[in-house]
């Protein structure tokens, strides 16, 4: 049987051609594993980009439950899930690395078990802390809902558990800023809002850190430049709200002469009814801005309640609320003792800009002659503050 050799130009043309080939190939990430008694259900693949989730592919998982994901990598790190029903599984992909994902169906979100990406192990111990702050978050409101746990006890055991997850969360951070994890830590939520708080000098430090590795290893992340971003407008509102109580402490301590134009307010009452807060001048006034609709309020008004009950008759409460639904204001504030009105402006309210108010809640004491006697710090013990008063 007869051969053709090639030619040393057919060699030349091949070898070109594979070249070409494994040049224009752009570098690709895997997504792998098995999903047990899954019973040929659809996995779905997204991107949770910045500003959105896109689905990116799905496959029907065969009888034994397995699938494969591959896609182009990016140039910095990325966030995924896999969806299969309603439950999901979060992974960080920040280069060509293959991750195996093993899982059985029913407890799909939480008994997964991840190899080839450490990013993604460290975000499941992140996502069982935050899935166990909340079930404590509720367990607690429930206890103190039915009676079975005091005041006291329901607001140790809130502080206690969010310490526990910020000291998880810490561990992992500062172990390595350039993990995704670390980012992915810093954003968790409990309610819609922010375990980690911006405006807090202690929280504020994780954020400046991961910023800055970021900012150097990460350039072309959109991630990058918008916490940077972030960082920035949170500093400045710190540094604001700083120079804001050093000149409250500054008027509190200088005479003047017209105190109640400084102060007042007069907005409608739960009957509609405007109120007004210098109709209470004689006492005594706790001056709060809140909002019923976040995570913070019910502890927050548990310890407004604690000191107005001590000091019942000789301490007033004017609380403003700036909730948004009127109806879920209504309902949170029909059964509280003191005055409750509501801005209907929300937090474009010029009073919130009057008071500088920054962030919720916020809260003043108001002496017996109407006069602005301090802007209450975190670190404040309000019942103390209001003994000094009366």
């Amino acid at each position: 049987m007869k051969t053709f050799p090639f030619s040393k130009f057919t060699i030349l043309a091949i070898a070109l051609v594979a070249f070409i080939s494994c040049k224009d190939k752009k570098p690709e990430f895997t997504i792998e594993g098995k999903i047990s008694n899954a019973d040929t259900t659809i996995l779905y693949l997204e991107r949770r980009s910045l500003t959105e989730t896109t689905i990116l592919d799905s496959v029907k998982l065969d009888s034994e439950g397995n699938f494969r994901f591959t896609k182009a990598s990016l140039e910095y790190p990325e966030f995924y899930l896999l969806k299969l029903k309603n439950q999901t599984i979060n992974l960080a992909v920040d280069s060509t690395e293959t991750i195996t994902v093993n899982a059985p169906a029913a407890t799909f979100a939480l008994d997964y078990t991840v190899e080839g990406s450490n990013g993604s192990i460290k975000i499941k111990d992140i996502v069982l802390a935050q899935n166990k702050l909340s079930n404590t978050f509720s367990d607690l409101k429930k206890k103190y809902d039915s009676k079975s746990i005091s005041q006291d006890k329901y607001v140790a055991d809130v502080q206690e558990a969010v310490n526990e997850y910020k000291n998880k969360a810490k561990d992992l951070i500062y172990s390595d800023y350039r993990s995704p994890a670390a980012y992915f830590a810093l954003f968790q939520k409990v309610d819609s809002y922010l375990i980690f708080d911006p405006y807090d000098k202690k929280d504020i430090a994780a954020f400046q850190a991961i910023a800055t590795v970021w900012d150097t290893q990460y350039p072309k992340s959109p991630r990058t430049e918008n916490l940077k971003n972030f960082t920035l407008n949170a500093l400045m509102e710190i540094r604001k709200m700083a120079n804001e109580e050093a000149a409250i402490n500054k008027i509190t301590a200088t005479e003047v002469t017209d105190h109640a134009t400084y102060y007042d307010i007069t907005l409608p009452d739960m009957q509609n009814k405007k109120v007004s807060l210098s109709s209470l001048k004689g006492k005594v006034v706790i001056l709060d801005f809140t909002a019923y609709q976040t995570d913070f309020a019910p502890a927050h008004n548990i310890l407004l309640n604690k000191v107005y009950e001590k000091h019942k008759g000789n301490v007033a409460i004017y609380q403003v609320s700036v909730d948004t639904d009127v109806h879920a204001w209504q309902n949170s504030a029909v059964n509280l003792p003191w005055v409750c009105v509501r801005d209907d402006k929300y937090l474009a309210s010029d009073i919130l800009m009057k008071y500088n108010v920054q962030g919720l809640p916020t809260t003043f004491l108001i002496n017996k002659k109407g006069e602005i006697a301090k802007r209450l710090l975190s670190t404040d013990d309000l019942s103390a503050e209001v003994q000094k008063l009366l």
